[in-house]
């Protein structure tokens, strides 16, 4: 599976877990508990993976590999968030100038 196969399966997973659990298909309701915290996702990455409400990025795990195999896979162990472990890769809400999403 490349990268595109793999972000096409995460968005049409996300909707569908998101009208499954809402037991709804208006629009402004699932983008709503899709950014909420009730939303979570099984990613087969390790962790539950979730939408950043402040700029809608998935949070997920990166594995760090060479040609021969993983290496590590980030986030890595002692770097701690307040919200979770994953909004400890890329930019946090502070940092962000997202106004997308506010």
């Amino acid at each position: 599976m490349s990268s595109i196969d793999y972000a096409a399966w995460v968005a049409v997973r996300s909707i569908g877990e998101a009208v499954t659990r809402s037991q709804t298909i208006d629009v402004p309701t699932l983008k709503a508990f899709l950014l909420s915290d009730a939303f979570s996702l099984a990613g087969f990455k390790g962790a539950k993976l979730s939408y950043r409400s402040w700029n809608g990025q998935l949070r997920q795990p990166i594995p760090l590999v060479h040609a021969e195999a993983v290496v590590a896979q980030a986030p890595l162990e002692g770097f701690l968030h307040r919200v979770t472990e994953l909004d400890t890769l890329g930019l946090d809400e502070p940092e962000s100038t997202c106004q997308v999403f506010k």
